[in-house]
């Protein structure tokens, strides 16, 4: 049985002018999948600005990060087959491996899944992100970025978000958050003299948020996800 859960924007003021933002309509309500077996109904509440009236809808950026737009499994699972088909694992056999955790998933839909892997693997975030950040900044003087982490089986997969549109910016896979490519990677698009105000990234972590905070201004904003 899926329960329903509501997720509203983790910063609940105007990035314009201060104001209080308010509730406007829920931008998405879909039924996703997790790797623990389990199954939410997650409503993403969209608010805004009644001082600004400039139609920008502002979320929560837990529930756009859980599943990739249009896919009602979660990133997680999606990670995971693309590992596991990487270990010469067949569609049966993949799905054999998922059932042992309560996750329903036919062959066709693993080839999907991967498919989607394969094109965001493709994103040019070195065209992507700069692109991005100057559209943050000419609209809301600032940029604010999501971070999404996933662990599978040791490899890590990293994931930008524009905080402000939910479109995906970047994602890389790398062997590991020691991996020396990592630092490289988000050196890259996250330093000290970006305005860079707020990022959202994973709720706790001995590793990655002090490498994020040690490259962002001291004055970043780091809110975790919520608890999903």
């Amino acid at each position: 049985m899926s329960v329903s859960k509501y997720y509203k924007p983790e910063i609940l003021t105007c990035p314009k002018c201060g104001n209080k933002l308010s509730y406007r309509y829920a931008i998405s309500n879909k039924l996703i999948y997790f790797t623990n077996g389990k199954h939410s109904h997650i409503h993403n509440l969209g608010y805004e600005c009644k001082n600004c009236q400039d139609n920008q809808i502002y979320f929560s950026q837990t529930a756009n990060k859980l599943a990739f737009k249009g896919y009602t499994y979660s990133a997680k699972i999606i990670c995971t087959i693309a590992v596991l088909k990487e270990k010469n694992m067949s569609r049966e056999e993949i799905c054999d491996y998922f059932f042992t955790k309560n996750i329903e998933i036919s062959d066709r839909n693993v080839d999907n899944l991967y498919r989607k892997y394969q094109e965001c693997l493709e994103l040019n975030h070195e065209e992507l992100i700069p692109k991005a950040y100057e559209a943050m900044l000419n609209t809301f003087g600032q940029i604010r970025v999501s971070i999404d982490l996933i662990t599978v089986l040791g490899n890590i997969f990293v994931i930008f978000y524009d905080y402000f549109t939910s479109d995906m910016l970047a994602f890389v896979r790398f062997e590991g958050v020691e991996d020396p490519n990592l630092q490289k990677f988000l050196s890259q698009y996250l330093r000290k003299n970006m305005n860079i105000t707020v990022i959202a990234s994973i709720r706790r972590d001995a590793y990655f948020i002090p490498m994020l905070k040690n490259l962002c201004p001291a004055k970043t904003k780091f809110i975790a996800f919520n608890k999903f």
